[in-house]
């Protein structure tokens, strides 16, 4: 993963545990021995002659025998995490909003996301027991949705994409002079973001909305049906913001008026079915975003 910080007071402490995971992680995962330091924030990369300790070490011990076992085999059956209470909360806010047709499918996969034209909505498994939890913290530096209230912002969002999809929303001329082209190239690690931009909703931290047009309109979504959001009036001087969510707010009206496309609910990415070892997984992982660089 590429981190973009446009100013030094724009790093998410997040982004700092991530850049001290790829320091620990280095030795185990590059050859080359390649280390990443911060310097101000911008780019500083030299090489490390020292042999560093295998980054494993990092883990607590009662943790590292788990490394060589599968993922499938670590992964329990959705039903039996214990989500059943936010996943039916998700499922009443949608209903409130008369989106009761729609046969959203929750699973676990290898991180946060809703496949392409489906409703289905993947939960990381590292979700699914304190133990997975405590091997992300050691090797990531955070678990992304472990709180119930972060959980449903995440889970109200990947419900915007499933709306979005069931719909074809992103097709309409209104949808596209709102929030943008969708067919734009998305990567989101090279996007400047601005905290507050008066333009755009926040839901998730880091300015995710600003990422892509369909991600602003997931983020928008998710305000829209987060019954304690409060926008009218949190959003009532941000003009364009509020544009978007009263505009969000009748295409769920209108949507609930109609039946959606039948769309698959395959499960992409499911992690019971992933046969590679928990090490081989945060290998590739961390691999991935250690061989990246920050930019100037």
């Amino acid at each position: 993963m590429v981190l973009h910080f446009p100013n030094p007071c724009q790093a998410h402490s997040k982004d700092i545990f991530k850049i001290q995971a790829h320091q620990a992680f280095q030795a185990y995962c590059t050859p080359s021995k390649w280390v990443i330091a911060m310097g101000s924030m911008k780019q500083s990369v030299f090489k490390n002659n020292a042999n560093a300790a295998p980054a494993l070490k990092i883990l607590p011990k009662a943790f590292r025998h788990l490394m060589l076992r599968s993922v499938a085999s670590l992964t329990p059956k959705i039903q039996t995490a214990g989500f059943e209470a936010l996943i039916a909360k998700l499922n009443r806010e949608l209903a409130a909003k008369n989106l009761i047709h729609l046969n959203i499918k929750t699973y676990f996969g290898d991180e946060w996301f809703c496949p392409d034209q489906t409703t289905a909505i993947a939960i990381p498994f590292w979700l699914a027991d304190d133990r997975l939890r405590s091997i992300e913290r050691s090797l990531i530096g955070f678990v992304e949705g472990e709180t119930d209230d972060e959980f449903m912002r995440l889970l109200r969002h990947e419900a915007g994409h499933c709306v979005e999809h069931a719909y074809h929303l992103s097709r309409r001329k209104d949808w596209r002079d709102l929030f943008g082209n969708p067919n734009i190239h998305y990567d989101p690690e090279f996007v400047t973001t601005i905290p507050g931009a008066p333009d755009f909703v926040t839901n998730l931290s880091g300015g995710y909305a600003q990422t892509h047009p369909e991600e602003d309109f997931a983020e928008t979504f998710a305000v829209v049906i987060n019954p304690k959001s409060n926008w009218r009036k949190r959003y009532q001087s941000k003009a364009v913001a509020l544009k978007k969510l009263v505009f969000v707010e009748a295409l769920i009206a209108e949507c609930a008026e109609k039946k959606p496309r039948a769309l698959s609910t395959k499960k992409i990415g499911n992690a019971r079915l992933m046969r590679r070892s928990l090490e081989s997984y945060y290998l590739t992982r961390l691999r991935s975003q250690s061989s990246s660089t920050l930019p100037n």
